[in-house]
């Protein structure tokens, strides 16, 4: 039974009609588009350089707008600097202490949560 060869297996004369036939049909079938060649020239002195893509020479607007208006403008004085670095700092100040007040806050919420769950559970326990 699952020893010997049986009918399953395909003979010689069984695959030479029908697989032949429709091999030979693919093979003529088969048509390959033409090849295309190309050269790429390697002077640069005949030919004017051009951009692939026009945009990414060009800053966007608003940052030619900001640098307009920062080479007629005078340049920042050290007090000017000076203040602006203090007004950052208050600014990270006001932010931190805001983060802390809400971690606090955060806190005593997991705290109070957490102390009540523990006095239930004993409850619970004892009963």
């Amino acid at each position: 039974m699952g020893c010997s060869s049986s009918k399953s297996d395909p003979t010689i004369d069984d695959t030479k009609g029908p697989v032949s036939a429709k091999s030979n049909r693919m093979a003529s079938n088969k048509e390959y588009p033409a090849s295309e060649a190309f050269t790429i020239p390697l002077d640069t002195e005949q030919q004017p350089e051009m951009p692939l893509n026009e945009t990414l020479r060009q800053p966007p607007k608003r940052i030619q707008q900001l640098m307009q208006e920062a080479a007629h403008s005078e340049p920042p004085t050290l007090e000017e600097l000076e203040d602006k670095q203090q007004k950052a700092e208050q600014r990270r100040q006001e932010l931190m202490q805001q983060k802390l007040e809400a971690i606090q806050k955060n806190v005593q919420i997991l705290m109070r949560g957490h102390s009540d769950g523990d006095g239930h559970g004993e409850e619970r326990n004892t009963k």
